[in-house]
């Protein structure tokens, strides 16, 4: 009876059942079977293995956002900005203007070069210049196309017209002759160092340039200007009257082009070069060239359009030679000046000087990254980049031909040096060698053709 209501105040109101027992040595035995009793393990398992995941996954999602409260006050900044940039072009093309503005110009800029070529075709009419006609007005047929489809292409319209300015100025400024004597003899290889000495100034003046009198038939002079304020500027030229004297650094004059350092006649920046009784930079602070006179004393001063100026577009191949946006050379042609504009998209820009009012005569505009170079210099109508290699070697590994348009990216020509920075590097017509300012040391090449 006892079991009996064990057994029943177990089953509850679940289930009841009347179990017979039987007497066995002193003991009552029954068989009770109850599927009540069964405890689902397998499901128990089930439901423990998903709250565990739960559990992991809820974990994950919380790491989640919490980085994602951390991250997103930058994104928020970084949409903001470049919607604030893009501002002022999405009105231009809301508004119709954008292209509209860019294709006047770029008509303003094929009128120019239409004119430069009919100039050239009347003064001197060749095969060329024919060819070029022809070229410019399909250019300006294409471009009165985009207005009338409305297909915009500006940037390969821009440069075929790089193309064909180049051709154009050297039809009109590079003759037969010098073509056959001078432009087509490309520098093969450069010497070792004929001359290799530490500046009177000392290694402190890391910055500066040196050379001979550049132009033909002019008295010989050898020269020193070390940029003496903070690598910047300078107001001294240093020059001898033989190479004899240089090399003993003896009997040399220091003439002053400017009163101070910071004068606004002052030299900036190491691209200085003395050419025909004149000394030849960039003005100190801005984007003009300045020409001293060592006769009269005198200085001219003439805007360079569009160039770049204060380090705004250095030489930085390895790392950045402050303050050289701007910088002179010379070679059989005459004077040049090597820099870059915003309009060239940061390339390489050379331009023809009139050495007397330093008006430019003719400009070429390169594919040449400046800051992907350490240097350039012109040799027989030629620009040549060279880069950085390691700390006691350059390369010449660029030439850009103005006499036909030419490009060469493939050249290996090596330099030798005895520090890591160059500061100058340009030729000399008169004895055909190479002269770097190279932190502080002078040193000479003899370039081979």
């Amino acid at each position: 009876m006892l079991i009996f209501l064990a057994i029943l105040s177990l089953a509850g109101s679940i289930h009841s059942q009347r179990i017979t027992g039987q007497q066995k040595n002193g003991s009552c035995v029954c068989d009770v079977r109850s599927l009540a009793w069964t405890f689902p393990a397998i499901k128990y398992e089930n439901v423990s293995d998903l709250v565990e995941d739960c559990g992991n996954a809820l974990q994950t999602l919380q790491t989640q956002i919490e980085e994602t409260k951390v991250t997103m006050p930058n994104l928020l900044a970084t949409v903001e900005n470049v919607t604030h940039r893009l501002g002022r072009f999405q009105y231009l093309n809301s508004n119709g203007l954008y292209n509209a503005l860019h294709l006047k110009q770029l008509g303003e800029e094929m009128q120019q070069l239409q004119d430069i070529i009919d100039v050239t075709h009347n003064d001197n009419p060749s095969k060329e210049t024919v060819q070029l006609t022809a070229e410019i007005t399909q250019a300006k047929q294409k471009v009165e196309k985009m207005y009338k489809d409305n297909v915009f292409n500006l940037e390969t319209v821009k440069e075929n017209l790089r193309q064909l300015n180049n051709r154009a100025q050297s039809c009109r400024s590079i003759s037969a002759e010098f073509r056959s004597t001078c432009s087509q003899r490309i520098m093969t290889n450069i010497s070792s160092p004929v001359v290799t000495k530490l500046s009177s100034y000392g290694k402190s003046y890391i910055s500066g340039a040196w050379g001979r009198e550049t132009k033909p038939d002019s008295e010989e002079r050898y020269w020193v200007q070390p940029l003496t304020s903070g690598h910047r500027s300078g107001n001294i030229m240093r020059w001898y009257r033989s190479f004899s004297d240089f090399m003993a650094f003896k009997d040399y004059k220091d003439e002053p082009v400017a009163p101070s350092n910071t004068h606004t006649n002052a030299i900036q920046g190491p691209g200085t070069m003395l050419y025909g009784e004149a000394v030849f930079y960039e003005c100190y602070n801005t984007g003009e060239l300045c020409r001293y006179d060592l006769k009269t004393k005198a200085t001219v001063r003439k805007m360079l359009p569009d160039a770049g100026f204060n380090n705004k577009f250095p030489y930085c191949y390895y790392t950045c030679r402050d303050w050289s946006d701007i910088n002179l050379s010379a070679d059989e042609q005459g004077l040049w000046v090597i820099y870059t504009t915003m309009s060239n998209h940061g390339n390489l820009v050379v331009s023809l000087l009139d050495s007397e009012s330093l008006n430019v005569t003719h400009t070429w505009k390169t594919h040449l990254f400046k800051k992907s170079a350490t240097s350039a210099f012109m040799v027989c109508g030629v620009l040549y980049a060279t880069r950085y290699v390691d700390t006691y070697r350059e390369e010449v590994f660029y030439a850009f031909d103005t006499a036909t348009g030419h490009e060469d990216n493939s050249l290996a020509l090596p330099l030798e040096k005895v520090a890591a920075g160059v500061a100058n590097l340009h030729y000399n017509p008169v004895d055909r060698r190479l002269y770097m300012y190279n932190d502080g040391y002078l040193l000479a090449y003899q370039a081979i053709f």
